[in-house]
C-alpha cells in the first residue's frame, strides 16, 4: 500500500441505524463520487482507534464529524495530527459538531476547547452560526459582526478555508448583496405555482428571512468570502449539514472537477447543488406521502410564537400537539420523520450528475464595512 492514496477518505461520525445522518449520510455519497471511503463510528471510541495498528493512515482526506465525548475527540485528535505530520498535503474538513441555534449546546462542554485546539490542523471547517459564534467568541448580527466573527477565526488558528453553511438573514439585507436566485436546475424541481412553504431570494418580502451559506478562504493576509443565498423549506431535516461536508471534501480540491471558481467557493457551490437538490425531493416526497398537507413551518420564520398567523401548512409542533385521528399510535412522530429522512440512496443521480453548481458571488467587504451593514 502506498503512503499516501490520493482517492481514500477517513471519515469519522456518528453512526445511525435508520435514516441519514453522520457516517450514513456521509459514506454513500462519497462513494458516489469514486471515493474510497473508510469509516470509523464515533460510538465506537474507548481509548485508541486502531486507526495506526490497522493500517489506515494512507488516506489524502480526513472528514471528522459528531464526537460527543472529550476522551474520544482528543484521540481523534492526536491521529489526525501524526497523519498531517506523515502527509501534509491531507486535506482535513472539519464539522465542528457542538450545538444549535435555539437548542444550544449538545455535546459536552468539555469538547469545546479541543475544538478550538483543532481549528489548527483543519484545512476546512464546516460550522453553522452557533460554532461559528462558540468557536469565535463573537455573536453574529450583522454584516460587520461576520466579517470580525470570520476574520478571527482564520487569523487566529491559520485556519485557511471556513464553510459557514448557513444563517438566516432578512431578505432585505440579502437584495442590498445582490446574489443570485436558485439556478433552473434546481427550479424546475419546485411544482407549479409555488407553494407556500418556499421561500427565496425574489420571493419574499423583506422583512422575511432567508438562509445564506459563505465560503471564506484566508490568503496571503486577505480573506475573500463568497456568499450564496438559499431557499428556505420549512420543516426539521436531519442529516444536512452531514451531507453538506461530506460533498464540500469531496469537490475540493478534486482533480477531476473543473471550474473557474476558486477551490472553496467551487466545493461549497457543488455541495449545495446536491444538498439543496435532496432536501427538496425530500420534502416533496413526505408531502405527497403524508394525508396530513404539509409539515412545514408557516412564514415568517422570525415571528413572535404569541403572534397569530393563518397557516395553510402546521408546523411540527402543531402537528404533535393537535389530537390524533388515531391516539393510540405513539408511532406518528416517528413515522413523519421517517418519511423526511433525506432522501440519499433514492436521489444518486443528484449526487452523481453534481450540476454546474449553485450561484454565489464574490463579496464586496470594503463596501459593506463602509456602508455599515
Amino acid at each position: 500500500m502506498s503512503a499516501f492514496e490520493p482517492g481514500r477518505v477517513l471519515s469519522i461520525q456518528s453512526h445511525v441505524v435508520s435514516g441519514y445522518v453522520g457516517n450514513r449520510a456521509a459514506t454513500f455519497p462519497l462513494q458516489t463520487l469514486g471515493y474510497d471511503v473508510d469509516v470509523v463510528n464515533t460510538v465506537q471510541f474507548s481509548n485508541h482507534t486502531g486507526l495506526s495498528t490497522n493500517g489506515l493512515v494512507s488516506h489524502s482526506r480526513i472528514l471528522t464529524g459528531y464526537v460527543p465525548g472529550a476522551e474520544a475527540l482528543k484521540v481523534v485528535a492526536e491521529q489526525i495530527k501524526k497523519m498531517k505530520e506523515m502527509n501534509s498535503g491531507t486535506v482535513y474538513v472539519l464539522d465542528p459538531v457542538m450545538g444549535d441555534m435555539g437548542t444550544g449546546l449538545y455535546v459536552s462542554k468539555d469538547v469545546v476547547p479541543i475544538y478550538k485546539d483543532m481549528l489548527q490542523i483543519a484545512s476546512i471547517i464546516t460550522p453553522n452560526q452557533f460554532e461559528v459564534e462558540l468557536l469565535s467568541g463573537i455573536s453574529i448580527d450583522s454584516m460587520q459582526t461576520l466579517h470580525t466573527a470570520l476574520r478571527q477565526l482564520h487569523t487566529t488558528n491559520s485556519l485557511p478555508h471556513i464553510a459557514f453553511s448557513s444563517i438566516p438573514l432578512p431578505i432585505s439585507l440579502v437584495t442590498t448583496l445582490n446574489l443570485p436566485p436558485p439556478p433552473p436546475s434546481y427550479m424546475r424541481l419546485l411544482p407549479d405555482p409555488i407553494p407556500p412553504w418556499y421561500d427565496a431570494v425574489g420571493m419574499g418580502e423583506p422583512e422575511d428571512e432567508t438562509l445564506v451559506c459563505f465560503a471564506s478562504t484566508w490568503q496571503d493576509g486577505n480573506m475573500e468570502t463568497w456568499a450564496f443565498a438559499l431557499p428556505t423549506i420549512r420543516g426539521y431535516f436531519s442529516g444536512v449539514g452531514d451531507l453538506f461536508s461530506a460533498m464540500v471534501l469531496a469537490h475540493f480540491d478534486n482533480p477531476d472537477s473543473q471550474s473557474d471558481l476558486p477551490p472553496l467557493p467551487h466545493a461549497v457551490s457543488k455541495a449545495l447543488l446536491t444538498v439543496q437538490q435532496i432536501l427538496l425531493r425530500t420534502h416533496l416526497y413526505s408531502l405527497a406521502q403524508t394525508s396530513i398537507s404539509g409539515s412545514a413551518t408557516p412564514r415568517p420564520l422570525h415571528h413572535s410564537p404569541n403572534e397569530q398567523h393563518s397557516s395553510v401548512i402546521p408546523s411540527d409542533a402543531e402537528l404533535d400537539a393537535a389530537v390524533s385521528t388515531n391516539p393510540k399510535d405513539p408511532r406518528r412522530k416517528a413515522k413523519r420523520m421517517r418519511l423526511r429522512e433525506l432522501r440519499v440512496v433514492q436521489e444518486r443521480g443528484l449526487i452523481a450528475d453534481g450540476g454546474q453548481g449553485w450561484p454565489g458571488k464574490a463579496l464586496d467587504w470594503q463596501g459593506i464595512l463602509e456602508h455599515g451593514l
